[in-house]
């Protein structure tokens, strides 16, 4: 067992490198919030995961770093689009919520479970919208989300269970 306070302690960011994927880029994962979630979370080895952090800007000049662990996948043709459309109107001016479910709606996709996580460079959308944002093989499995955690389906470790994050980087 995981000692529950750790969700009180920041994540040690000692295992995780600096961001270096080819952006935009689809990230399939968790975003670490303590050093609860870093020790618990753990994602099967076969898919090769990896923990890097990712810098955006929360409001003007005010950078933050996001622990990010799991999945980088390549956006296909309509996310690349996609990402291309979000990322021009943040520059504009200050992509909003309303705004940015009126372009997922035009891409039949949606974002109801993780606006927290929209900011500039960051654009997330729902789990079921994954499948159409890339070709990579993984989004055709049907059972991802358990292969991923490596479930055991004769124990049950509800520390394992948490709150994958599908994120469209810019």
């Amino acid at each position: 067992m995981i000692n529950i306070a750790l969700v009180e302690e920041p994540v040690n960011i000692d295992k995780f490198t600096e961001f270096s994927e080819k952006l935009p880029t689809l990230f399939l994962g968790f975003a670490i919030k303590n050093e609860y979630d870093h020790q618990r979370l753990k994602i099967n080895e076969e898919y090769k995961p990896k923990k890097q952090l990712f810098l955006f800007e929360k409001g003007e000049g005010n950078f933050r770093l996001l622990p990010l662990y799991g999945l980088f996948l390549p956006l296909n043709d309509m996310g690349k689009k996609l990402a291309k459309i979000l990322l021009e109107q943040d520059l504009n001016n200050k992509l909003g919520i309303k705004q940015y479910e009126a372009i997922l709606t035009e891409y039949n996709l949606s974002c109801y479970n993780s606006y927290s996580y929209l900011n500039k460079r960051i654009y997330p959308v729902n789990l079921d919208s994954f499948s159409a944002l890339t070709d990579s093989p993984v989004s055709k499995d049907k059972k991802i989300l358990q292969h991923l955690l490596d479930f055991d389906e004769d124990a049950f470790d509800f520390q394992k269970f948490g709150s994958f994050k599908v994120l469209i980087l810019t």
